[in-house]
């Protein structure tokens, strides 16, 4: 009985160590340091609102400080290198539009990471087109397709700005340029608000610029906007037309979205692609980005990695017909 008695109190034991082990293995991941949200933007702009506005859902969620750092310059390439050099281990994310993740391997001779392969997109915080805009004065009562015609009658006449060389601004109008099949002088500028500027004063025929950065600018009659790069009209804007009225097929939305490190592992992604869905998921994070006419993305990652590949192949093509080069 004394044998069986200790058997039993084994056995109790062994199975209370293995239910144990199997609790542990069921604990969710935490951070066990503060986790970076890396921007390859300066403090101010739509990437940058988007990310602070889930920073502290996401530390309340994951159990841990995230701190949003804005390592700007090199067309994203110094904030895309501080992350693929950081260890995979969840606590070093990059958030960035996918302009950077689609054109930069197209747009650079050389690059310290591979924008292609180096990260992998957990969830998308927004998405949200860019307007074309033009100057009132000599846009005035012009559609969209009006203007193309008129570049199509005097090749290389008319210009279009952007926020520089390579942005995803920048080769959108290109995409509109190969599929009008006209001829527009590119102008880039270092950010919008000169651009925006050059426009209101006629310096300018015609500018790409995010809606978040160009809105204020359309209701106050400083700028036309004659078209919108999403396929479907922006419900801000619902009379603006989209460019595919003009230009069937047309589509050039972007969308912002945070990346780890393609070796983190697949239990780290999961916890944070929840955390971040849940923070995007609030009433509050909704109405701030309805209030830059902006729309959310639900993709799940799966989706994700195939809209990615998708659009590297589709973009990457139009720079390289655009012989655009950014260094």
């Amino acid at each position: 009985m004394a044998e069986t008695g200790s058997m039993g109190r084994r056995g109790t034991l062994a199975a209370a160590a293995l239910l144990a082990s199997g609790t542990a293995r069921a604990q969710p991941w935490r951070p066990s340091r503060p986790v970076r949200l890396v921007l390859p933007f300066a403090p101010g702009g739509i990437t940058d609102i988007l990310a602070r506005a889930i920073a502290e859902p996401l530390g309340a969620s994951l159990g841990q400080t995230v701190v949003v750092e804005n390592r700007q310059g090199g067309g994203g390439n110094i904030a895309g290198e501080a992350v693929s050099r950081a260890p995979a281990d969840g606590t070093t994310l990059l958030v960035a539009s996918q302009g950077m993740t689609t054109m930069n391997s197209a747009l650079y001779r050389s690059l310290p990471y591979d924008p292609d392969h180096d990260f992998i997109p957990l969830a998308v915080l927004a998405k949200q087109p860019n307007f074309v805009v033009g100057n009132p004065t000599l846009t005035a009562g012009a559609t969209l397709g009006d203007v193309l015609a008129r570049a199509k009658a005097a090749p290389g006449t008319l210009t279009f700005g952007s926020p520089g060389v390579g942005s995803y601004a920048h080769i959108s109008g290109e995409l509109i340029r190969f599929m009008a099949g006209v001829e527009l002088t590119h102008v880039p500028y270092r950010g919008s608000s000169l651009m925006l500027t050059d426009l209101m004063t006629g310096q300018l025929w015609l500018g790409l610029d995010a809606v978040a950065t160009s809105m204020p600018h359309v209701r106050n009659g400083g700028l036309r906007a004659l078209a919108v790069t999403s396929p479907q009209r922006n419900r801000a804007f619902p009379d603006v037309p989209t460019v595919a009225e003009s230009l069937p097929d047309y589509d050039a939305d972007a969308w912002y979205a945070v990346y780890a490190h393609k070796d983190t592992p697949e239990p780290i992604m999961a916890v944070l692609d929840g955390a971040i869905r849940a923070a995007i998921a609030r009433p509050a994070y909704a109405q701030l980005i309805q209030d830059r006419a902006a729309d959310p993305m639900p993709d799940s990652r799966a989706e994700l990695l195939v809209r990615l590949h998708q659009e590297q192949r589709k973009w990457q093509d139009v720079v390289r017909r655009s012989g655009a080069r950014a260094e």
